[in-house]
């Protein structure tokens, strides 16, 4: 009985390693991948916005080999040249095996890494392949491309606004500005303490063209009647010379509280400072307290949770004036990490 159950158990064991090797074949086996090789259309380019839509280089490579099937994702390199990719700029194609970009594609993607327009650039170029972040990655060799972009720079328009508010002179007149240079101006120009709110649109600083009032509410004229806004506050403006018409919402910022000259019932409004970008007014206030607030309404106000750092939170706790003066209020709502801060200054 004893021999019987010794040779199951050897037979057990015998059938155990023989399944084991028979595993073994089925398992696939990773090896180091074979380099994609690279090839480009061309290695030099100077890119024109006149051809922005064509074709100005493509990427090709073959497929990278890692000893099994498997799924490869390819990665194109960019970086200075002899840099050893240092700082590389990837883009992800998937497992294509070619990338076509156009003219305004490259030129986008070189803007993006702040290369100088209208100088030749040599930009080295590689194929990542990888399948698995346990498995090394393989790189093809380095090819080197000459690339000139194109500035995408477009200076900008202006339209100046001289009216009654500022003694009618296009010298000094606040502009509406038109970034894309399209023709469509709009700027914030403030009527606050105007002595007229009566105005004209001048496309330079001198009377020699003007538009005012044209045949139809909202419309424009050359050397038309002087237009108007209807209260004495501060307005966004927008004109379309293409069409030659106009339009104006009120776009306000003003001071309320028990420490303004109009108390809680009547916001103080504040000046557009277009130069500075930011919002202005000396007044003088008493004791108590303050807050900002859009439009003469409270469904966008501002007031200081933690008085420590000038920074405003929206519906946020008033803000305490401790002593009586005069001050210099200025509001910023254009700072570029989105944040809005104030200064209340004592004169």
């Amino acid at each position: 009985m004893k021999n019987w159950l010794n040779k199951y158990f050897m037979f057990f064991v015998a059938s155990l390693a023989l399944m084991s090797c028979e595993k073994d074949e089925d398992m696939a086996i990773v090896r180091a991948g074979s380099e994609p090789v690279l090839a480009l259309t061309t290695n030099t380019v100077v890119l024109t916005e006149e051809t922005a839509a064509d074709e100005a280089v493509t990427f090709s490579w073959d497929k990278a080999d890692f000893g099994y099937n498997a799924g490869v994702t390819y990665t194109i390199q960019f970086d200075v040249a002899d840099d050893d990719f240092a700082s590389a700029h990837n883009i992800l194609v998937g497992g294509s095996n070619e990338k076509t970009f156009t003219v305004e594609e490259l030129n986008a993607l070189l803007t993006k890494l702040k290369y100088e327009a209208d100088v030749a650039h040599n930009i080295d170029v590689r194929i990542k392949a990888s399948v698995s972040d346990k498995v090394n990655a393989t790189y093809s060799d380095v090819e080197t491309i000459t690339v000139t972009p194109y500035s995408t720079y477009i200076e900008p328009g202006y339209l100046y606004v001289p009216g009654g508010y500022q003694g009618w002179s296009p010298e000094t007149a606040p502009a509406l500005i038109s970034v894309e240079n399209n023709g469509i101006y709009k700027g914030i120009i403030s009527f606050v303490g105007a002595s007229g709110l009566t105005f004209k649109f001048t496309p330079n600083r001198n009377w020699d063209m003007d538009y005012g009032n044209g045949a139809s509410a909202g419309s424009l004229a050359e050397k038309g009647s002087d237009l108007s806004v209807p209260t004495a506050d501060t307005y966004e403006i927008t004109v379309n010379t293409n069409t030659m018409t106009w339009s104006y919402k009120l776009h306000s910022w003003g001071l309320i509280g028990d420490a303004t000259p109009g108390g809680w019932g009547a916001d103080t409004n504040l000046k557009y400072d277009n130069a500075a970008g930011v919002w202005k007014a000396t007044m003088d206030l008493t004791v108590g307290n303050i807050k900002f607030r859009y439009n003469d309404d409270w469904a966008l106000n501002y007031g200081d949770d933690d008085t420590s750092n000038n920074i405003l939170n929206q519906g946020g706790k008033d803000i305490p004036i401790a002593t009586a003066g005069t001050y210099d209020i200025v509001f910023d709502n254009e700072n570029e990490d989105g944040s809005v801060t104030y200064s209340v200054t004592k004169k």
